[in-house]
């Protein structure tokens, strides 16, 4: 006899010829529990249960519906019936079915069950039929034995057993012990404390189960592969159905099974667990089983509870409910500790204090986010509808949190400038973004001046209380920007406006010592020529990185160094320098070391040092190098005076400095028009030009002062992005590797869009690029005279690597950024050698295919000189679809797969005006599409990888059939099934969830099956339709993940 041991749910294995089979245990029942006292039994327990009931099964299928039904039928305590054996209190009674409904002849309808009177008379069994009925009822009483030998294990048995064995296991056990119908025991409220102890075990093992399941099966699980049936056993298909059935059952009674386990708590009542020789089998001489309830062992209240409490907790965890979960595990702790040696509970305590600490953690998360305030900007806005109440203490609080944007706060500035009646409240919202910008660092200038000047109570009280709450909630840097901005205002308050006394008067005295305070009180009892010597009110405007590092607690503006660092008028500054050099006895080179920011160029620091030291030296340095800075930080306007006022006082030092002085204040011009097109008072763009050429001029003719490399840097890429091309063009022989590259790419943008004309002046600028690239390794030698194992790169070009990639920063002119791009991702494209990663770009084809030599290139450099331009040009247009497409492209070469799609869907966006027209072909062709599945699927989006598989000129069904096939997906999964359009994908798709017996997916891939503009006998134009339908709706998707 050979039959197939199930080696786990729904896994049909090859037959084998095990040592017993199943008939031999009904033969002889003594030889059950002989075989599982064994200590590696084979068969399994697991597998003798499976078997028993898989046989019971066949059984039943064999002899059809009749004998089940009228089995069911029979009367209770019909006359001829043997004698019933003796009973325990408690026992069950009622019909006996044979066997329990095969799971597909479950009835899932919710009915009204029937009353249930219960009875304290011992139950009667009745007799079974005998044939093959009784053989059923046999098969499965056995498997109940072999189940209570695990102990009703239910974590054993769930991992163990398919889900429909299991059900039916448990409902033969409801049959067994309950005085009513299983279906009243699985779907009704019970009576716990009229029912015997070893229904009550009956129950709670179910509902357990029942909760479990669901838990188990929320989470994903391996699909089943489809095998040919083996006769004797289900068909695979057939089961993952029934299992089904019976989830969406289980599902739709959750509640009664937890209301049910809850009540089992409450009841506190000693249960008794089934062992194997409570359950007695029919044999030749006995029709009847025989219950022996009373042998069971017997479980206490805090066993049962402390296991029930700890699957309820799983539970409640699996539904979200962290709260309830938390309750539950905090019991199951607490009884845990008081179970020495459990029989029933099987609570593993590592696991439960894992589940203990998570509910724990999310209880809290989800406490902060339930306490969670609203925004700053919903509050605002609805200031903002009821007539501004409100608006400024909201205005405060976020000069510390920071949530609103500027440009929305000064939307709300100049909304109530319009507003005569809020004229107060226009002058708190402007005070209020006054400090938030003092907090940020950023230039400004401020209303204050105003404000001290007409010495409004009410308004100067307002600021100091804007100012304490702003320094309460500071951090260090912001802290260090308010500080340094109240003491300007300090210097510049009149003394009728009372703000030194009402800041002393507030907390923001904490924030500053004794000694400053006194200093304060100085400034207020009219010593200010000492302090600040002549600080005008026009001069609060105010930028906190311009100053210092830190101001230290110790330090006042009675410092005279510290005051130098503060001080940008050019008179105040001389008479501090003076002060230091003339009174302190300071060297000049003391005080050009004051300050680390003031860094000058190299070629005037170089005339600077040779000067013989005197006040005027040091004095120049410090003009130049607060000019510098100023630059530097974005406040041309102070740069160009300072710069001025150097000048002046150069001029008569050296007139070699001078000229570079004014080619810096040039050079403050060419960077506030390269950041916002703008000029100086009294300058206009044919200015900038006729000096950017004039200093272009003293290259050309070789004379002696020649300007730096930087400013040489910034006039031709000035020229360039003015489009002034014939000028450069014209630009030969000047012995500069800025003007040489600018004349080169200038000729180039002369021919184009003329590919043809194009090729010849883009072959001159790709050499000389390729020099820059190049590299000499010239070995180190010793001093014996043999060369070392050290090297140094050697750089052949018209300009250091270094200094190019700054130039390629300086460009912002479209086409010029263009072909830059165009050359550097051509070079890229040979240097990588790899089709399947290659660059797209514009104006490739004018450029050379090949590199004479590869391996003298610093691939390096390249790589990270084309990341360094991409940036900077998005960063001039970010919505340049070419440009877009080009940035993905360089991510998917470097596996960043996540960034790549994102800029892929931007190129999209832009050029299609979010997909609400076709994507140009130059935008999305083939290859893009490819890339993005490649993409998607590096991302375990297999989903989208087959619906991108339809946007190809050729769909790929081997791909998209691949990808739907794969386990672990992490996207919209059948949400996406309406996006696809392809019959053959839908049709594999249904297919495919048949298979696996996934239901809910199949009726998804079945309505967009089903649609009727997909429809093949449609005209073209209402499938071609449908088709930019669904590709559009699945872009917009895809772009709100990655975007």
């Amino acid at each position: 006899m050979t039959e197939a041991a199930a080696r786990g749910p729904m896994v049909p294995v090859p037959a084998t010829m095990p040592e017993l089979a199943w008939y031999e245990f009904v033969l002889n029942e003594k030889l059950l529990e002989e075989h599982l006292s064994q200590e590696s039994p084979e068969p399994s327990p697991l597998q003798l249960i499976v078997q028993f009931l898989q046989e019971a099964e066949n059984q039943i299928a064999a002899n059809g519906p009749s004998n089940e039904q009228s089995q069911q039928q029979q009367p209770t305590g019909q006359p001829g019936s043997s004698p019933t054996p003796p009973q325990s209190p408690g026992s069950p009674v009622g019909s006996v079915q044979s066997s329990s409904p095969q799971p597909m002849d479950i009835d899932l309808r919710v009915v009204e069950p029937p009353a249930v009177e219960f009875t304290s008379e011992k139950p009667v069994t009745p007799p079974l039929p005998s044939g093959d009925n009784k053989k059923v009822r046999c098969l499965r009483l056995l498997a109940l034995k072999v189940a209570a030998h695990l102990k009703w294990n239910l974590t054993t048995l769930i991992k163990g057993l398919p889900v429909t064995m299991l059900h039916t296991l448990l409902t033969e056990l409801l049959k067994s012990t309950m005085e009513m119908s299983p279906d009243a025991a699985k779907y009704t409220d019970l009576h716990f404390d009229v029912l015997s102890e070893d229904a009550v075990f009956a129950a709670q093992l179910y509902h357990r189960w029942s909760i479990l399941t669901l838990v188990k099966h929320s989470f994903p699980g391996k699909p089943v592969k489809s095998f040919m049936q083996v006769q004797g056993q289900s068909d695979p298909m057939t089961t993952m159905m029934q299992t089904e059935s019976i989830i969406n059952n289980l599902r739709d009674k959750a509640d009664i099974s937890v209301d049910n386990l809850q009540r089992c708590i409450q009841c506190g009542k000693t249960i008794r667990m089934p062992r194997i020789n409570s359950i007695t089998v029919p044999s030749e001489y006995q029709d009847n089983p025989v219950y022996q309830w009373e042998l069971g062992v017997e479980i206490i209240p805090e066993e049962y509870i402390c296991q029930l409490s700890y699957d309820l907790g799983t539970y409640f965890f699996y539904r979200e409910s962290y709260h309830h979960a938390l309750e539950m595990f905090r019991e199951t702790k607490d009884l845990l500790k008081h179970l020495d040696s459990p029989t029933y509970c099987q609570v593993k305590e590592q696991r439960l204090n894992g589940y203990y600490v998570a509910c724990k953690t999310l209880k809290e998360s989800s406490a902060k986010l339930s306490a969670k305030p609203e925004s700053l900007y919903r509050r605002a806005e609805s200031a903002r509808r009821n007539v501004f109440r409100g608006l400024v203490d909201i205005l405060i609080e976020d000069n510390v949190k920071q949530e609103l944007s500027n440009a929305y706060r000064a939307n709300i500035e100049d909304e109530l400038a319009s507003k005569e009646s809020l004229t107060f409240t226009f002058i708190q919202v402007s005070v209020c973004n006054v400090i938030r910008g003092v907090m940020e660092g950023k230039a400004f200038v401020s209303i204050i001046a105003d404000i001290l000047e007409d010495a409004d109570i009410a308004t100067i009280k307002f600021l100091v209380k804007v100012l304490a709450v702003a320094l309460n909630g500071a951090s260090f840097v912001q802290k260090t920007n308010l500080v340094t901005f109240l003491w300007h205002v300090a210097e510049a308050a009149p003394p009728h406006s009372h703000f030194i006394p009402m800041v002393l008067q507030s907390d923001i005295r904490n924030h500053f010592t004794g000694y400053e305070c006194d200093q304060m009180r100085k400034l207020e009892n009219g010593n200010k020529d000492q302090m600040s010597f002549g600080t005008n009110l026009d001069d609060l405007t105010t930028v906190a990185s311009s100053y210092p590092s830190s101001r230290d607690s110790s330090v006042t503006l009675v410092n005279v160094e510290h005051q130098l660092m503060f001080m940008y008028d050019g008179d105040v500054i001389h008479h501090l320098i003076n002060e230091l050099i003339v009174n302190q006895q300071k060297t000049p080179a003391y005080v050009m070391q004051l300050n680390e920011k003031w860094r000058l160029p190299f070629e005037m620091l170089d005339i600077i040092r040779k000067l013989p030291p005197s006040l005027e030296q040091a004095y120049a340095f410090v003009l130049i190098g607060k000019g510098c800075h100023c630059m530097e930080v974005k406040i041309f306007e102070r740069a160009r005076n300072l710069l001025m006022v150097a000048d002046n006082v150069v001029s008569q030092l050296s007139y070699t400095l001078s000229k570079h002085v004014r080619w810096q204040m040039m050079m403050v011009d060419l960077q506030q028009f390269f950041l916002n097109e703008t000029f100086s008072d009294n300058s206009s763009l044919q200015d900038l030009i006729k000096k950017v050429k004039t200093c272009i001029t003293a290259v050309r003719l070789g004379q002696d002062i020649q300007p730096s490399p930087d400013v040489l840097e910034h006039c031709s890429a000035f020229l360039l992005n003015i489009r002034d091309w014939t000028y450069l063009m014209n630009m030969e022989n000047t012995n500069s590797g800025h003007i040489e590259a600018c004349r080169l790419v200038s000729g180039l943008l002369n021919e184009l869009p003329s590919i043809k004309n194009a090729r010849k002046p883009a072959r001159e600028l790709w050499e000389t690029i390729v020099t820059i690239y190049s590299t000499n390794a010239q070995h180190k030698r010793t001093s014996s005279g043999r060369d070392s194992a050290m090297y140094r790169d050697s750089q052949l070009g018209i300009l250091p690597r270094d200094f190019f990639k700054l130039f390629l920063q300086k460009i912002k002119e479209p086409l010029a950024l263009s072909v830059f791009i165009s050359l550097m991702t051509k070079f890229y494209n040979i240097l990588k050698d790899d089709i399947t990663v290659e660059i797209y770009s514009d104006y490739l084809a004018i450029w050379p295919s090949a590199l004479p030599n590869t391996s003298g290139i610093h691939v390096g450099a390249v790589e990270e000189h084309v990341s360094v331009l991409m940036q900077h040009a998005l960063q001039k247009d970010p919505s340049n679809s070419s440009w877009l497409r080009t940035q993905a492209d360089l991510l998917y070469a470097n596996n960043q797969y996540s960034a790549a799609m994102k800029f892929y869907m931007e190129a999209g966006i832009v050029s299609s005006e979010f997909f609400s027209n076709a994507v140009p072909k130059s935008i999305y062709d083939d290859n893009v599409y490819r890339k993005m599945m490649k993409c998607c699927s590096y991302l375990q989006c297999h989903t989208q990888v087959a619906v991108l598989c339809q946007f190809l000129d050729e769909v790929d069904y081997s791909t998209a059939f691949k990808a739907l096939q794969e386990k672990n997906t992490y996207d919209a999964m059948d949400s996406y099934y309406v996006c696809i359009w392809d019959i053959s994908i839908l049709e594999y798709l249904v297919h495919l969830h048949t298979k696996r017996g996934e239901m809910e997916k199949r009726q998804s891939a079945m309505r967009a099956l089903t649609q009727l503009d997909l429809n093949s006998n449609n005209p073209e134009d209402i499938i071609q339709r449908a088709v930019q339908i669904r590709k559009r709706k699945f872009l917009r998707a895809i772009a709100k993940q990655y975007v």
